[in-house]
C-alpha cells in the first residue's frame, strides 16, 4: 500500500479512536490495533500520538471550514457573512475541543505544533474574509481598505479571545467553560469592528 494511502488509514483510524476515548486515553496502541499494525509499524509513518492528532485535526478543520465558507456567503450582506463565518468557526473550535476531551495541559502543549501545522488553512481563512471585506467594499457596504489585512485582524482578535477562555492548569477543565459567554465576546468584538467599518447608510 502507498505511504500516503497507509497515513490517510491511520489518520481515520486515529479519528475514530480519538472521538471514542478522547486524545489523552488514546494510546498509539489503540490506532496501530484498529488498522492491524503493530505499534513499531505506527511510528515509521508518524513520531507520536500529537502528530497524528494534529494532522487529524487539520483535516478535518478544512473539510468543515469549506463547507462554512459556502454557508457564510449565503447570507445576505458583507456583515451577514462576516459573522455567520467567526461564530460557526468559534463553535467548531469548541466541538473539538469537547468531542476529543482536550485537557488545558494537551491544548497548551500541542499550540505550538498545531499553529505551524495550521498555517496554511489560516492563509486560507485569511483570504476569504478577505475577499469577504473586497466584496463589501465593492458594495458600497464597508470603507475601502487592506481587504486582505482587515481579514487577518479580524481573525487575531477572535482567536484571542477564544485563546483567553482557556484556564490555567489547575482551574476548571474546559468542558466547565462557559462557552456561551466566550461566543459572545467574539459577536460583540466583531460587531464593533464591522460597525467601525460600515459605511454610513446616507453615504452608500
Amino acid at each position: 500500500m502507498p505511504v500516503g494511502q497507509k497515513r490517510q488509514q491511520i489518520l481515520e483510524a486515529a479519528s475514530e479512536c480519538l472521538a471514542r476515548f478522547g486524545y489523552d486515553k488514546t494510546t498509539m496502541d489503540d490506532i496501530a490495533r484498529r488498522i492491524g499494525l503493530n505499534k513499531t509499524s505506527l511510528y515509521y509513518y508518524y513520531r507520536n500520538k500529537e502528530s497524528i492528532f494534529i494532522e487529524v485535526i487539520v483535516q478535518e478543520a478544512q473539510t468543515f471550514l469549506d463547507a462554512l465558507q459556502a454557508k457564510a456567503v449565503k447570507a445576505s450582506s458583507c456583515r451577514n457573512q462576516i459573522l455567520t463565518y467567526l461564530t460557526e468557526r468559534f463553535r467548531y473550535y469548541r466541538h473539538v475541543v469537547n468531542l476529543h476531551h482536550l485537557s488545558i495541559e494537551t491544548l497548551r502543549n500541542i499550540q505550538p505544533t498545531f499553529k505551524a501545522l495550521y498555517q496554511s488553512v489560516l492563509d486560507q481563512e485569511i483570504d476569504f474574509i478577505g475577499k469577504l471585506f473586497q466584496d463589501g467594499m465593492d458594495h458600497g457596504e464597508i470603507k475601502s481598505g487592506p481587504a486582505r489585512e482587515l481579514g487577518r485582524i479580524i481573525l487575531t482578535v477572535t482567536d484571542a479571545i477564544k485563546l483567553s477562555s482557556c484556564p490555567k492548569p489547575g482551574q476548571r477543565p474546559p468542558e466547565a467553560i462557559d462557552y456561551s459567554q466566550v461566543e459572545k465576546d467574539v459577536v460583540y468584538a466583531v460587531t464593533l469592528m464591522l460597525d467601525g467599518l460600515a459605511v454610513p447608510s446616507g453615504k452608500k
